[in-house]
């Protein structure tokens, strides 16, 4: 090429060119054949707000090239409360050569509106979507509490994924995006379905079993624990899509106005409830009537939703549910500062519960990202807080007994005429009494933190199992494994941290070892034992490496540790010399030794010993 062949109208066409570049974002299409498992989309989709609401896909396909688009920059998308319609792409590519089917959700049940195309490399639109939560349930592609759509890859062939976000009034929810196989969905969904039903079923049988209390003792508190507790349950069955998905799928306005609702009289239930636990129209009924009339607020705030304005219950309910959390919390540390010891366990438990709703609020309000601890927060927090309520209640029937006692004996004394009568009602209610502790010691079987038995039943269903595998002459497999470096771990992220990190192995131990005859304990600290249903060493050997490897892709951070992650380590006895080993106390020193063989071997490893019978 000349330098005459260089005109300017050529040089104005490059110059148009690049701009158009500058002004364009290069969309990056992601091959989902190197992804077979789950991606999160989040960093990589490319957003467009339209403050107007003037775009159809039409219009954004033909004018796609002038658009303002611009990177997400999200691990999880939130728009919190806005008033434009947001639109998402994203491009996906088979580099393979036969179909590929993806699963994208959006994990989050609650989102007003969403609008979802497929466009194929020439600009046609293959597949297109109408669906939220203010839609029929059955508008979904797929029946899942949450936004799930099937996408069809050709082989060698590039689709573009369009979305477009809209709320009824403007408040929007933080949702991460997951593009996943059928199996990674699958599994994922099987997680969540078996840890809800372990949430709900738990909330449902403390529901029942203070209903039945009730029943038994007549104690006020105990009804008022039970209501408080069923609002709880439909709100969280409610925010979580469950109670769309099985309950009203056909009444999505219904869904809807059921939230906010629901919140209101949650903070009433609670309150009430709070306010007969503390028995605080004794002590304090001013304080009381001040409590009633801030939750009678946050009730009245949402009834805008009953009209329609979602958005405007959240901005009228969160300031008042923060003034009505603060003094409630106020009440129960100046009860507790007099030696209050109900208003102590209350103040314990409406802690842990406040810890978890902050976090949820903060994160629908856009302060705080969406992750596994400010998602989950409500539920975690909750449940221990319901959990320590069912023991300040405990206490408190114990405090009843003993004042009805007192009482009673005091009348024997006055009415010495009635006293056949008085001693068969002491009776009949010392009985009841007695019933109701035993209910509530039966609960003491497990441990509270993590589920799991504790050392009792350890050394009960041991003792036993040991009796029965003499008797059949089989082997008997147990190991105890004692996470690494936890010491350290709780000083370096607090005890706070070591006790979720608690929880989280317990779960994923009762999700690798859940044949009949496996038993799981925690013995102490962050030590556990298994008692595995196994035939051979090689066999229990398996089943402890394939959890320790699950165990550390968990990835849980711990800077103490050589692998930089939590792990553990085992010590795994097979035992049929029933005379080295006659008790669950000897079974357990052999593995414990073993463990610490594995603890000064670098730890993170299974360790086994045979105690073998001789022939």
């Amino acid at each position: 090429m000349t330098r005459r062949s260089f005109t300017l109208p050529s040089a104005l066409a490059v110059w148009v060119l690049f701009a158009c570049l500058l002004v364009s974002p290069a969309r990056a299409a992601i091959d989902v054949t190197q992804s077979p498992g789950q991606l999160d989309l989040g960093p990589h989709v490319q957003l467009l707000e339209d403050a107007e609401r003037e775009l159809d896909i039409a219009d954004l396909l033909a004018r796609d090239e002038r658009l303002p688009w611009r990177p997400s920059g999200q691990e999880t998308i939130n728009f919190s409360f806005s008033d434009s319609a947001w639109w998402l792409q994203v491009e996906l590519a088979n580099a393979g050569e036969s179909q590929v089917r993806r699963l994208l959700e959006l994990a989050m049940p609650l989102h007003d509106y969403l609008d979802a195309w497929v466009v194929d490399e020439a600009g046609e639109v293959v597949e297109a979507w109408q669906t939220g939560d203010r839609r029929a349930f059955d508008s979904r592609p797929v029946a899942h509490r949450t936004f799930v759509l099937p996408i069809l890859l050709p082989p060698g062939e590039t689709r573009r994924l369009v979305l477009r976000l809209d709320t009824h009034d403007g408040l929007f929810d933080a949702t991460p995006l997951y593009l996943m196989s059928d199996g990674s969905f699958l599994q994922k969904s099987q997680r969540e379905l078996m840890a809800f039903s372990l949430y709900f079923g738990a909330l449902l049988a403390l529901m029942i079993y203070n209903l039945l209390l009730y029943l038994a003792i007549r104690e006020r508190s105990l009804l008022h624990y039970v209501v408080y507790l069923g609002t709880f349950f439909v709100l969280m069955f409610a925010a979580r899509g469950f109670a769309f998905q099985y309950w009203w799928p056909n009444w999505p306005t219904f869904n809807n106005q059921m939230l906010p609702l629901t919140i209101g009289l949650f903070a009433v239930t609670l309150t009430v409830f709070s306010i007969s636990y503390l028995n605080l129209q004794r002590h304090a009924l001013r304080v009381s009537r001040g409590l009633l009339a801030l939750a009678g607020l946050c009730l009245a705030g949402s009834l805008p939703a009953l009209l329609g304005h979602y958005a405007l219950v959240f901005r009228v309910m969160i300031p008042a549910a923060i003034l009505l959390s603060s003094l409630m919390l106020a009440v129960a540390v100046w009860r507790s500062w007099l030696g209050d010891r109900l208003a102590q366990i209350f103040l314990v438990a409406w802690c842990v519960l406040l810890v978890g709703v902050s976090l949820y609020f903060l994160r629908v309000a856009g302060v705080l990202p969406y992750n596994f601890f400010t998602e989950y927060a409500v539920q975690a927090g909750s449940g221990l807080e319901f959990l320590l309520l069912a023991l300040g209640l405990a206490y408190k029937i114990n405090l009843l007994k003993n004042e009805k006692l007192t009482a009673e004996r005091a009348t024997y004394e006055l009415h010495r005429s009635h006293s056949r009568q008085l001693e068969l009602e002491v009776a009949e209610r010392t009985r009841e009494l007695e019933a109701a502790n035993r209910r509530l010691a039966a609960m003491a079987r497990t441990d509270p933190l993590t589920g799991l038995l504790n050392r009792r039943q350890f050394q009960e269903l041991v003792d036993e199992e040991l009796q029965r595998r003499r008797r059949r002459g089989l082997p008997l497999l147990f190991a105890v494994m004692d996470i690494d470096a936890f010491k350290a771990y709780n000083d370096t992220y607090g005890h706070q941290a070591g006790d979720e990190v608690l929880v989280q192995v317990a779960g994923l131990l009762e999700a690798h070892f859940q044949r009949a005859g496996d038993r799981l304990f925690r013995l102490g600290g962050e030590e556990f034992g298994l008692l595995l249903e196994a035939d051979t060493l090689g066999e229990g050997r398996n089943a402890l490496e394939a959890f320790r490897q699950a165990l550390e892709k968990l990835a849980i951070p711990n800077e103490q540790a050589e692998t930089g992650v939590v792990t553990a380590s085992f010590g795994l006895v097979c035992c049929t010399d029933y005379q080295r080993v006659p008790d669950a106390e000897r079974l357990y020193r052999e593995a414990d030794e073993a463990m610490y063989e594995a603890k000064e071997r670098s730890r993170n490893r299974v360790v086994t010993r045979a105690i073998l019978e001789e022939t």
